[in-house]
Protein backbone atom coordinates (compact mmCIF):
# COMPACT_ATOMS: atom_id res chain seq x y z
CA UNK A 1 0.00 0.00 0.00
CA UNK A 2 2.89 2.14 0.63
CA UNK A 3 5.28 2.99 -1.95
CA UNK A 4 8.36 1.06 -2.43
CA UNK A 5 12.37 1.13 -3.05
CA UNK A 6 15.14 -0.74 -4.66
CA UNK A 7 17.94 -1.38 -2.80
CA UNK A 8 21.04 -1.35 -5.11
CA UNK A 9 24.43 -2.48 -4.39
CA UNK A 10 26.01 -1.81 -0.93
CA UNK A 11 27.81 1.13 -0.23
CA UNK A 12 31.26 1.19 1.34
CA UNK A 13 31.98 2.90 4.75
CA UNK A 14 34.16 5.35 2.99
CA UNK A 15 32.20 6.18 -0.09
CA UNK A 16 30.19 9.76 0.05
CA UNK A 17 27.36 11.17 -1.76
CA UNK A 18 27.80 15.29 -1.62
CA UNK A 19 25.08 17.00 -2.14
CA UNK A 20 24.51 19.78 -4.59
CA UNK A 21 22.68 23.28 -5.11
CA UNK A 22 20.17 22.54 -8.49
CA UNK A 23 21.59 24.02 -11.26
CA UNK A 24 21.43 27.72 -11.46
CA UNK A 25 20.66 28.18 -7.88
CA UNK A 26 22.42 29.73 -5.28
CA UNK A 27 21.78 28.52 -1.54
CA UNK A 28 20.55 31.65 0.66
CA UNK A 29 20.63 31.18 3.97
CA UNK A 30 17.47 32.57 6.14
CA UNK A 31 17.81 33.19 9.88
CA UNK A 32 18.16 30.10 11.81
CA UNK A 33 15.61 29.04 14.03
CA UNK A 34 16.75 28.19 17.52
CA UNK A 35 13.49 27.67 18.97
CA UNK A 36 12.84 24.03 20.36
CA UNK A 37 11.14 21.75 17.89
CA UNK A 38 7.50 20.48 19.02
CA UNK A 39 7.17 17.04 19.40
CA UNK A 40 4.47 16.81 17.08
CA UNK A 41 6.74 18.00 14.31
CA UNK A 42 8.71 15.02 14.61
CA UNK A 43 5.78 12.28 15.55
CA UNK A 44 7.30 11.94 18.96
CA UNK A 45 5.53 12.15 22.33
CA UNK A 46 8.36 12.10 24.26
CA UNK A 47 10.87 15.50 24.60
CA UNK A 48 13.58 13.29 25.30
CA UNK A 49 12.81 11.33 21.86
CA UNK A 50 13.42 14.44 19.75
CA UNK A 51 16.87 14.74 18.04
CA UNK A 52 16.42 17.63 15.84
CA UNK A 53 17.52 21.04 16.91
CA UNK A 54 16.87 23.69 14.45
CA UNK A 55 16.37 23.97 11.25
CA UNK A 56 16.34 26.78 8.39
CA UNK A 57 15.58 26.72 4.77
CA UNK A 58 18.37 27.43 2.01
CA UNK A 59 16.58 27.45 -1.20
CA UNK A 60 13.51 25.99 -2.43
CA UNK A 61 14.98 22.18 -2.66
CA UNK A 62 17.84 22.60 -0.37
CA UNK A 63 17.72 23.00 3.76
CA UNK A 64 19.87 22.84 6.92
CA UNK A 65 19.59 20.92 10.07
CA UNK A 66 21.28 20.63 13.28
CA UNK A 67 20.65 17.58 15.65
CA UNK A 68 21.48 16.04 18.92
CA UNK A 69 22.22 12.32 19.27
CA UNK A 70 22.09 10.97 23.21
CA UNK A 71 25.08 8.95 24.73
CA UNK A 72 23.10 7.88 27.55
CA UNK A 73 19.27 7.66 25.86
CA UNK A 74 17.22 4.56 27.68
CA UNK A 75 16.41 3.22 24.48
CA UNK A 76 19.17 4.20 21.68
CA UNK A 77 21.90 2.67 23.49
CA UNK A 78 25.29 2.53 22.51
CA UNK A 79 26.38 -0.66 20.86
CA UNK A 80 30.32 -1.41 21.02
CA UNK A 81 31.24 2.43 22.09
CA UNK A 82 29.20 3.85 18.74
CA UNK A 83 26.12 5.10 18.86
CA UNK A 84 22.59 2.57 17.89
CA UNK A 85 22.79 1.41 14.40
CA UNK A 86 19.19 3.11 13.97
CA UNK A 87 19.75 6.25 15.39
CA UNK A 88 20.90 7.14 11.71
CA UNK A 89 17.37 6.03 10.14
CA UNK A 90 15.48 7.67 13.32
CA UNK A 91 17.40 11.02 12.75
CA UNK A 92 16.62 11.23 8.58
CA UNK A 93 12.74 10.11 9.63
CA UNK A 94 12.51 13.23 12.08
CA UNK A 95 14.25 15.42 9.31
CA UNK A 96 11.87 14.53 6.84
CA UNK A 97 8.86 14.79 9.11
CA UNK A 98 9.98 18.28 10.80
CA UNK A 99 10.35 19.72 7.22
CA UNK A 100 7.58 18.66 5.95
CA UNK A 101 5.24 19.64 8.53
CA UNK A 102 7.71 23.32 9.28
CA UNK A 103 8.14 23.79 5.25
CA UNK A 104 6.81 22.41 2.90
CA UNK A 105 2.82 22.91 4.19
CA UNK A 106 2.15 19.49 5.78
CA UNK A 107 -0.75 20.32 8.51
CA UNK A 108 0.27 18.28 11.51
CA UNK A 109 -2.23 15.68 12.21
CA UNK A 110 -2.16 14.12 8.23
CA UNK A 111 -0.74 11.05 7.73
CA UNK A 112 2.57 9.76 6.53
CA UNK A 113 3.38 6.60 4.61
CA UNK A 114 7.34 5.78 4.29
CA UNK A 115 8.11 3.86 1.14
CA UNK A 116 11.91 3.55 2.72
CA UNK A 117 14.28 4.21 4.32
CA UNK A 118 18.07 3.62 3.44
CA UNK A 119 21.22 4.88 4.72
CA UNK A 120 25.09 4.25 5.15
CA UNK A 121 27.42 5.11 7.76
CA UNK A 122 31.15 5.22 8.30
CA UNK A 123 31.30 3.24 11.72
CA UNK A 124 34.92 4.56 12.52
CA UNK A 125 32.97 8.52 13.09
CA UNK A 126 30.17 7.00 14.98
CA UNK A 127 32.27 6.61 18.45
CA UNK A 128 30.52 7.75 21.76
CA UNK A 129 31.67 9.84 24.43
CA UNK A 130 30.56 11.26 27.45
CA UNK A 131 28.39 13.44 26.06
CA UNK A 132 25.65 13.89 22.92
CA UNK A 133 27.46 14.41 19.52
CA UNK A 134 26.53 17.51 17.74
CA UNK A 135 25.52 16.86 14.52
CA UNK A 136 24.14 19.18 11.03
CA UNK A 137 21.98 17.80 8.35
CA UNK A 138 22.42 18.55 4.69
CA UNK A 139 18.65 17.82 2.98
CA UNK A 140 17.92 17.63 -0.52
CA UNK A 141 13.93 17.57 -1.51
CA UNK A 142 13.40 15.81 -4.67
CA UNK A 143 10.55 14.69 -6.67
CA UNK A 144 8.50 17.15 -4.40
CA UNK A 145 4.68 17.19 -5.68
CA UNK A 146 2.58 19.86 -3.57
CA UNK A 147 -1.25 20.63 -4.03
CA UNK A 148 -2.88 23.44 -2.58
CA UNK A 149 1.07 24.58 -1.29
CA UNK A 150 1.68 21.18 0.73
CA UNK A 151 3.59 18.64 -0.13
CA UNK A 152 1.90 15.14 -1.26
CA UNK A 153 4.96 13.09 -1.54
CA UNK A 154 8.32 13.35 -2.43
CA UNK A 155 12.21 11.96 -1.51
CA UNK A 156 14.84 13.52 1.57
CA UNK A 157 18.34 13.12 0.45
CA UNK A 158 20.58 13.90 3.21
CA UNK A 159 23.91 13.95 4.01
CA UNK A 160 24.96 14.18 8.32
CA UNK A 161 27.96 15.53 9.97
CA UNK A 162 29.89 15.83 13.02
CA UNK A 163 32.16 18.68 13.27
CA UNK A 164 32.71 18.80 8.86
CA UNK A 165 32.92 15.29 8.89
CA UNK A 166 30.49 13.04 6.87
CA UNK A 167 29.36 10.29 9.54
CA UNK A 168 26.27 9.08 7.16
CA UNK A 169 24.26 9.77 4.20
CA UNK A 170 20.86 8.47 3.00
CA UNK A 171 17.51 9.11 1.96
CA UNK A 172 13.77 8.37 2.17
CA UNK A 173 10.66 8.45 0.56
CA UNK A 174 7.25 9.47 1.53
CA UNK A 175 3.65 9.70 0.62
CA UNK A 176 1.11 12.34 2.52
CA UNK A 177 -2.59 11.62 3.07
CA UNK A 178 -5.03 13.64 4.74
CA UNK A 179 -6.98 12.42 7.39
CA UNK A 180 -10.18 12.15 5.50
CA UNK A 181 -8.64 10.21 2.57
CA UNK A 182 -6.34 8.29 5.76
CA UNK A 183 -9.82 7.20 7.30
CA UNK A 184 -11.52 5.58 4.04
CA UNK A 185 -8.07 3.49 3.25
CA UNK A 186 -7.41 2.21 6.87
CA UNK A 187 -11.52 1.21 7.49
CA UNK A 188 -11.87 -0.10 10.73
CA UNK A 189 -8.19 -0.90 11.27
CA UNK A 190 -7.97 2.67 11.53
CA UNK A 191 -9.02 2.42 15.49
CA UNK A 192 -6.50 -0.41 16.15
CA UNK A 193 -4.10 0.27 18.69
CA UNK A 194 -1.63 -2.18 20.58
CA UNK A 195 -3.22 -3.75 23.22
CA UNK A 196 -2.72 -5.02 26.14
CA UNK A 197 -2.20 -8.32 26.08
CA UNK A 198 0.03 -11.31 27.35
CA UNK A 199 3.59 -10.99 25.72
CA UNK A 200 5.52 -13.26 24.23
CA UNK A 201 8.59 -14.75 26.05
CA UNK A 202 11.60 -12.94 24.15
CA UNK A 203 14.96 -13.93 22.16
CA UNK A 204 17.75 -13.61 25.05
CA UNK A 205 18.76 -9.95 24.98
CA UNK A 206 22.32 -11.11 24.75
CA UNK A 207 21.81 -11.82 21.35
CA UNK A 208 19.50 -9.36 19.89
CA UNK A 209 22.13 -6.72 21.82
CA UNK A 210 20.23 -5.22 23.97
CA UNK A 211 20.00 -5.14 28.24
CA UNK A 212 16.83 -5.32 28.53
CA UNK A 213 14.19 -7.95 28.06
CA UNK A 214 11.28 -5.08 27.17
CA UNK A 215 13.35 -4.00 24.40
CA UNK A 216 13.70 -6.86 22.79
CA UNK A 217 11.14 -7.10 19.53
CA UNK A 218 11.58 -10.86 18.54
CA UNK A 219 9.93 -13.96 20.58
CA UNK A 220 11.21 -17.74 19.64
CA UNK A 221 9.33 -19.67 17.06
CA UNK A 222 8.85 -22.89 15.80
CA UNK A 223 11.25 -22.98 12.66
CA UNK A 224 14.88 -21.85 12.44
CA UNK A 225 15.74 -18.17 11.59
CA UNK A 226 12.33 -17.23 12.15
CA UNK A 227 10.89 -15.06 14.84
CA UNK A 228 7.79 -13.53 15.73
CA UNK A 229 7.43 -9.64 16.27
CA UNK A 230 7.12 -8.53 19.97
CA UNK A 231 6.23 -5.62 21.35
CA UNK A 232 6.25 -4.26 25.16
CA UNK A 233 2.90 -2.31 25.70
CA UNK A 234 3.44 0.99 27.12
CA UNK A 235 6.79 1.23 25.53
CA UNK A 236 7.09 4.98 24.38
CA UNK A 237 10.22 5.10 22.67
CA UNK A 238 9.01 2.42 20.92
CA UNK A 239 5.36 2.66 20.19
CA UNK A 240 3.04 5.51 19.76
CA UNK A 241 0.23 5.32 21.41
CA UNK A 242 -1.86 7.13 18.38
CA UNK A 243 -0.40 4.55 16.27
CA UNK A 244 -3.14 2.19 14.22
CA UNK A 245 -0.44 0.12 13.09
CA UNK A 246 3.07 -0.78 14.01
CA UNK A 247 5.68 1.67 13.26
CA UNK A 248 8.21 1.63 10.75
CA UNK A 249 11.07 2.27 13.09
CA UNK A 250 10.24 -1.08 15.06
CA UNK A 251 10.69 -2.96 12.44
CA UNK A 252 13.82 -1.28 11.34
CA UNK A 253 15.05 -2.41 15.02
CA UNK A 254 13.75 -6.01 14.74
CA UNK A 255 15.52 -6.47 11.41
CA UNK A 256 18.48 -5.55 12.90
CA UNK A 257 18.01 -7.63 16.39
CA UNK A 258 17.13 -10.17 13.54
CA UNK A 259 20.16 -9.87 11.57
CA UNK A 260 22.18 -10.52 15.54
CA UNK A 261 20.48 -13.04 16.09
CA UNK A 262 21.28 -15.28 12.90
CA UNK A 263 24.93 -14.02 12.71
CA UNK A 264 25.97 -14.59 16.22
CA UNK A 265 27.76 -15.51 18.83
CA UNK A 266 29.82 -12.99 16.15
CA UNK A 267 28.65 -9.39 16.49
CA UNK A 268 26.63 -7.74 13.88
CA UNK A 269 26.59 -3.95 13.97
CA UNK A 270 25.15 -2.64 10.43
CA UNK A 271 27.07 0.69 8.67
CA UNK A 272 24.43 -0.08 5.47
CA UNK A 273 20.61 0.04 6.16
CA UNK A 274 18.09 -0.32 3.30
CA UNK A 275 14.41 -0.67 4.06
CA UNK A 276 11.17 -0.68 1.88
CA UNK A 277 7.72 -0.84 3.57
CA UNK A 278 5.12 -2.91 1.33
CA UNK A 279 2.49 -2.60 3.51
CA UNK A 280 0.88 -1.81 6.57
CA UNK A 281 2.10 -4.32 9.83
CA UNK A 282 -1.10 -4.24 11.22
CA UNK A 283 -1.81 -4.63 15.26
CA UNK A 284 -3.00 -8.00 16.60
CA UNK A 285 -1.91 -10.23 13.61
CA UNK A 286 1.29 -12.18 14.16
CA UNK A 287 4.46 -10.66 12.11
CA UNK A 288 6.82 -13.64 11.35
CA UNK A 289 10.21 -12.18 11.18
CA UNK A 290 12.99 -14.22 8.68
CA UNK A 291 16.44 -13.55 8.39
CA UNK A 292 19.23 -15.47 6.36
CA UNK A 293 22.73 -13.82 5.16
CA UNK A 294 22.96 -13.56 1.73
CA UNK A 295 26.12 -12.81 -1.10
CA UNK A 296 27.91 -9.41 -0.23
CA UNK A 297 29.31 -7.76 -3.01
CA UNK A 298 31.71 -5.93 -0.26
CA UNK A 299 34.43 -7.74 0.26
CA UNK A 300 35.02 -8.74 4.11
CA UNK A 301 31.28 -7.62 5.34
CA UNK A 302 28.69 -9.80 5.99
CA UNK A 303 24.92 -9.18 4.42
CA UNK A 304 21.69 -10.01 5.81
CA UNK A 305 18.07 -9.89 4.36
CA UNK A 306 15.41 -9.68 6.56
CA UNK A 307 11.61 -9.85 5.57
CA UNK A 308 8.85 -9.71 7.88
CA UNK A 309 5.29 -11.87 6.52
CA UNK A 310 1.95 -11.27 7.96
CA UNK A 311 -0.34 -13.60 6.94
CA UNK A 312 1.55 -14.78 4.74
CA UNK A 313 2.25 -11.97 2.05
CA UNK A 314 5.45 -9.46 2.92
CA UNK A 315 5.27 -5.97 4.66
CA UNK A 316 9.01 -5.29 5.00
CA UNK A 317 12.34 -6.09 3.55
CA UNK A 318 15.14 -4.86 5.20
CA UNK A 319 18.83 -5.63 3.38
CA UNK A 320 21.75 -4.81 6.37
CA UNK A 321 25.57 -5.01 5.98
CA UNK A 322 28.35 -5.17 8.52
CA UNK A 323 31.99 -5.44 8.46
CA UNK A 324 33.35 -8.11 9.48
CA UNK A 325 35.87 -8.18 12.15
CA UNK A 326 39.56 -8.81 11.47
CA UNK A 327 41.02 -11.71 13.27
Amino acid sequence: MSDTMHVGTTVRPGDTHPLRPAPNERPVPLPRRNTDVPGEFVHRPAAEDVLITSWRRLDATHFSLTARWPHDHTYFTPSHGRHHPILTGETIRQAGLLLSHAELGVPVGHHFILGDLVYTTHPERLTVGSSPTEVTIEVTGSRLRMRAGALVSGRFDMSIREEGRIVATGHSSVTVTAPPVYRRIRGARLTARHASCPVRPPVAPRLTGNADDSDVLLAPCDQPDRWLLRVTPGHAAVVNPANDHVPGMVLLDAAQQAARVVTAPGPFVPYAFGTEFRRYTEHGLPCVIEAHRVPSAIPSTTTVQVIGYQEGEPVFASTLTALDVRT
